[in-house]
């Protein structure tokens, strides 16, 4: 796998990025040397110029070394010392969403592995299986604790008898194995993870493939939780505070002061929307959308002034009165200096069935949150919606809305949630957690609790602040404080 070719990205950059994990993980131990370059090149598909561009980083790195002279060439030097700062290197470059993905893909994977293996049961090796399963329980190092964890759920993969179901647990393997354990501070860990091993391998045995499955992918979301932890904690061993009222106080109130600041940054961007949309078209009865083509100016100005809170913001025409739905808006992509008019084709898109789009006249002047959902029609972000039908007289010509990222919502919310007891958590109106201070937490979505048991509504949002403890809490919401406004 380490040697495989390369058909994806930068070549130089995956070279280094794919024989680094190899030797994190164990896969290439301290001493082993690498074939020739020439071999090499001719294994991954790549130039020898490019190879040697790709060992350069890893030497640089300190993971390679090369001798010369008879019997020379390039060696591993796995030195944990090496490991510590570029494992917290390479953690820093996933974002929280990039480790929920993760997160679902491994348990999809050990699971489909796991429930074709118990249906194949008497073609698996079963003792060597558990012997692999029981492996970790006397690791200690880092390395060793990613490689015996891995060499089990390679083996289940190989168990169910499909290659590149085994290639894919591999990669995986590779990419965020040596991540989880290399972190772990958790003592018990290891007995954890062999008595998680020896269910799946009983459950296997007893050709009890839902059971396999489901025992698979709850022991794989427990290990990415704890990598997802540590990454909320920006790796730097911060976890969420103990009890403490007076802090517990200030946060909740920070907590709703921000959500009221953000729910007033955009419902004003809303209505310069509005204002714009309703002062070019004038007295104009005709649904001519080039009428409205001064509307993307205001819309810019106004999403950089709420930038980063806000990512996109324009105005969606109402195809009963313009024959169409044109989009006149801007988004901002990788940051304020990006923002860009939105050019997407919308021919087939049918607005009026989007979740934004106001559907009673009761919402007639209401600004309303739409909750966390895919913006598969657009960004291909994860997203919440504030949006606004623009009325005149007694008809909707159109909505004024602006998106905001829930990743945006995860980093603003982040520190102060670290403030509280662990567990806590931003509830949408529909029980998605769209920010949280617990892995186990993230991406999840929940019954949304009364505020009896201790939740508390934040204004100017249709979100709550929830506690997995509710009795780990105050039990009344404190006063809001203008003077915690950030």
């Amino acid at each position: 796998m380490a040697f495989a070719p390369l058909d994806t990205g930068e070549r130089s950059e995956e070279i280094a990025r794919r024989l680094r994990h190899a030797i994190e993980l164990g896969v290439l131990e301290d001493g082993f040397q690498l074939p020739s370059e020439s071999d090499l090149a001719s294994r991954m598909g790549v130039s020898t110029i490019t190879l040697r561009a790709g060992l350069a980083q890893l030497r640089h790195s300190g993971l390679l070394e090369t001798r010369r002279g008879h019997g020379g060439g390039s060696f591993v030097r796995a030195n944990p010392e090496h490991f510590t700062e570029a494992q917290r290197a390479a953690l820093a470059t996933y974002s929280l969403d990039d480790l929920r993905d993760i997160r679902e893909y491994r348990a999809f994977l050990a699971g489909s592995a796991a429930a074709a293996a118990a249906e194949r049961r008497q073609l698996v090796p079963l003792q060597r299986l558990a012997s692999l399963g029981e492996a970790i329980r006397g690791a200690r190092k880092p390395t060793d604790l990613a490689r015996a964890d891995s060499r089990f759920h390679m083996e289940v993969a190989a168990a169910a008898r499909s290659v590149r179901l085994t290639r894919e647990e591999m990669a995986m393997q590779a990419e965020v194995g040596v991540l989880i354990w290399a972190h772990s501070q958790i003592e018990s860990a290891p007995s954890s993870a062999a008595d998680e091993h020896a269910a799946i391998v009983a459950a296997i045995d007893d050709r009890d493939a839902r059971l396999a499955r489901v025992l698979a992918e709850d022991h794989v979301r427990a290990e990415m939780n704890r990598l997802i932890d540590l990454r909320i904690s920006k790796g730097m061993g911060q976890t969420a505070a103990a009890v403490d009222n007076v802090a517990t106080q200030h946060a909740i109130a920070n907590i709703q002061v921000f959500a009221a600041n953000l729910g007033k940054t955009a419902t004003a961007a809303i209505q310069m929307i509005e204002d714009a949309a309703l002062s070019a078209l004038g007295d104009s009865e005709s649904g001519r959308s080039e009428r409205l083509q001064g509307v993307y100016a205001v819309a810019r100005e106004s999403l950089i002034q709420a930038f980063p809170d806000i990512c996109a913001l324009g105005f969606i025409t109402d195809p009963s009165v313009f024959g169409e739905a044109e989009v006149i808006g801007c988004s901002a992509p990788s940051g304020v200096e990006s923002v860009q008019r939105l050019t997407m084709d919308w021919t087939d898109y049918d607005f009026a069935t989007a979740p934004w789009w106001p559907t009673d006249r009761a919402e007639k002047g209401v600004v309303q949150a739409t909750g966390a959902f895919v913006d598969a029609s657009g960004s291909n972000e994860y997203i919440v919606t504030f949006s606004k039908g623009v009325w005149r007289d007694d008809r909707m010509v159109g909505v004024a809305s602006a998106d905001v990222l829930v990743k945006q919502l995860q980093e603003d919310f982040e520190p102060l949630l670290l403030s509280l007891p662990a567990g806590a958590c931003i509830l949408d109106q529909n029980g998605v957690v769209i920010a949280t201070n617990a892995g186990s937490l993230f991406g999840a979505t929940l019954a949304t609790p009364s505020q009896q048991d201790g939740q508390f509504v934040l204004p100017g949002v249709p979100w709550q602040l929830c506690f997995e403890d509710p009795h780990a809490l105050l039990k009344e919401t404190p006063p809001l404080s203008p003077q915690l406004a950030r």
